[in-house]
């Protein structure tokens, strides 16, 4: 941990050699803390509704706010700052719009806080502020790199919504406002507001997804749960061709001030998603921005971006902007209740995805290629979905199918210890194939990250699938030992036979070497395909759902010396687990299944086909008295 903490203000220092602090601005931006905002001031502040171009609004102070309960975070008495704001810049906004979240907000010249919320339904003009003196606390906080291990459940997804109380009565629009709500972008609202209630929403952007659409959007809407992510799956944010918005990060850089949008990015390729926010506050290379939530994961490590605005909409709920994620500008390194931080300079670790997918049927071969960041707490989530839109945009169809999937991973250790894994298997089902696939190398991927035995992250995901529609299954109908008895060491002759679908039966004869260290129980030989398993009433035909049995079966052939191994030996043992294309031949004593024989030394004889196998039988074996 120290070594990679050491390694993070190297960079820094590298960092200022580039980006020489007095070529920055920002460094002798005063701040008005909220103790000294009076009801009636009046300022400016700064955001983008077209291109790039930083513009002012006017802003006058209505009402001081603060919490009426202790909130569940470490900022226990927090303030908020109504305003109302004003200009042809709202104007063409249409009022206080999504995407405008982390505007910076100046009274005589000094900064004050960020936009964080509009009035929902009503009065657009009207906003709250986050105080700036909260939103820098964001800086205090561990960056991932020195934070330890992060593990994320759908807790972290959760977001509350957070009550406020003015210190004297506001009257808006002949309203006398008490009470405030501010809600999570995207919450349903399911209630009227008391008569001196006004209900308040985060002025976020939405994550925009450039080719994601259809159930793949809303399988990550559905893993973000509890967010304020709302998919707009209608606008293309690919940004005008007339622009060249190439990686020169030092003359980005430069030019990325206070009131520029920014975009955060999850995933950069051929698949893309990013949401828009306004940047509030910079000193040197470290930036604030949002003044609320994005998916409030904490220490993170997101891909920041600068962002060009093709328009600003006005609507009835709340008015937002369409645009796009541009050039590569930094790291967004922090999550929080107030806001987003992170760093101009240093851009985040990316893991590359290539997937090669074939159509048999259709003979159409397309290679996706794509970046997601770096960042546990939603690498999953981000890889899930892209997934499903990859195979879905070749295959065209849901159903059933057969599909051959080549599994190459790498990934290393916080350690630094490389490891690298391939794995062949086939799989079938009848209702969803695309979803039997994505749930294995999902699950894969959960089993290295949140590996018990060490920290890991995966460098590099490449597969390689073909699919068709033909059932290529094979189902075990008999068994017959052909022995009348067996012995200790001795050699078990079995005959299995095979039925594969809408074809002829034939029969595989298998010869199997006996334990030597049998004892005097009978024993039960069971033979079987890992595909019994399955059944494709529980395989997922929505993609809301979880699991398949077909993405778990790996799970009950790890090695019983897991524990000690470590890392290694469980991915080991589940690049050579069975596969579905195998029949598997297991012995075990008769009335205690949990006492298994080995043969050679294995849990199981392993015999391969090019069918997925299904169907199992037990059969009881007489021991000789030799």
């Amino acid at each position: 941990m120290l070594s990679l903490c050491l390694k993070k203000y190297v960079f820094f220092i590298f960092v200022l050699l580039v980006f020489p602090l007095n070529s920055v601005f920002g460094q002798n931006q005063e701040i008005m803390p909220v103790k000294d905002v009076l009801i009636g001031m009046k300022g400016y502040g700064k955001t983008v509704v077209a291109g790039r171009k930083i513009e002012r609004f006017d802003v006058e102070v209505l009402g001081i706010l603060h919490n009426n309960k202790i909130n569940e975070n470490l900022l226990i008495n927090g303030r908020s700052i109504l305003v109302k704001v004003s200009g042809d810049v709202i104007k063409k906004a249409g009022g206080i719009a999504a995407g405008m979240s982390g505007s910076p907000v100046y009274i005589d010249n000094k900064l004050v806080g960020g936009i964080s919320s509009g009035w929902l339904l009503t009065d657009h003009t009207v906003g709250l502020v986050t105080p700036i003196e909260e939103m820098l606390e964001i800086w205090t906080y561990p960056d991932l790199a020195c934070s330890g291990s992060k593990k994320t459940g759908d807790k972290d997804f959760e977001f509350a919504s957070r009550s406020w109380v003015a210190d004297t009565p506001i009257a808006i629009n002949g309203k006398t406002i008490k009470y405030i709500q501010e809600l999570p972008f995207g919450t349903p609202v399911s209630k009227e507001p008391m008569f001196n209630e006004a209900l308040f929403v985060h002025t976020a952007g939405e994550i925009y997804i450039d080719g994601l659409d259809g159930r793949a959007a809303e399988l990550f809407k559905a893993k973000a749960k509890g967010s304020h992510v709302v998919l707009n799956k209608n606008v293309s944010v690919s940004f005008p061709d007339k622009y060249d918005f190439t990686d020169r990060l030092k003359e980005a850089s430069d030019a990325f001030e206070p009131g520029a949008a920014l975009g955060l990015q999850l995933a950069r390729g051929d698949i893309n998603m990013a949401s828009l926010g306004t940047m509030t506050h910079r000193s040197g290379h470290k930036i604030l921005a949002l003044a609320h939530p994005f998916l409030k994961k904490g220490a993170v490590s997101y891909l920041m971006t600068g962002a060009f605005i093709h328009h600003s909409f006005a609507s009835v709920e709340m008015p937002f902007k369409i645009g796009a994620p541009t050039e590569m500008l930094g790291t967004i390194t922090q999550d929080r209740e107030k806001g987003i931080g992170g760093y101009v300079g240093r851009i985040p670790e990316m893991v590359p995805i290539s997937i090669d997918v074939f159509d048999k049927d259709l003979r159409i071969n397309r290679n996706i290629n794509y970046q997601i960041v770096k960042d546990v707490s939603v690498f999953g989530m981000v890889l899930e979905s892209t997934l499903v839109q990859a195979l879905e945009g070749v295959v065209d169809r849901i159903g059933a199918g057969t599909a051959q999937m080549s599994i190459g991973l790498d990934c290393v250790s916080k350690a630094g210890k490389n490891h690298s894994f391939r794995r062949e298997n086939l799989f079938f089902s009848k209702n969803d194939i695309i979803q039997s696939l994505t749930s294995e190398v999902s699950s894969l991927v959960e089993m290295v990250t949140e590996s018990e035995h060490e920290e890991v992250m995966p460098t590099r995901l490449i597969l390689k699938i073909e699919l068709e529609k033909r059932r290529r299954t094979v189902q075990i109908e008999k068994v017959e030992v052909k022995n009348t008895s067996v012995s200790s060491g001795g050699i078990l002759e079995v005959e299995v036979v095979l039925k594969p679908f809408r074809e002829k039966k034939f029969v595989r004869k298998v010869k199997l070497p006996m334990p030597q260290d049998m004892g005097r129980e009978n024993l039960v030989l069971s033979v079987y395909g890992l595909n019994t398993k399955s059944d494709d009433s529980d395989i997922l035909t929505s993609v809301l759902g979880g699991e398949s049995k077909d993405a778990k079966s790996h799970k009950d052939f790890k090695s019983s010396d897991d524990g000690a191994a470590g890392f290694e030996s469980v991915i080991r043992s589940w690049v050579n687990s069975p596969k579905n294309s195998d029949i598997l031949f297991q012995l075990t004593v008769e009335g205690d299944e949990n006492k298994k024989l080995k043969f050679n030394g294995n849990d199981f004889e392993i015999q391969p086909t090019n069918l997925v196998v299904s169907g199992r039988i037990d059969t009881t074996l007489t021991l000789s008295e030799e």
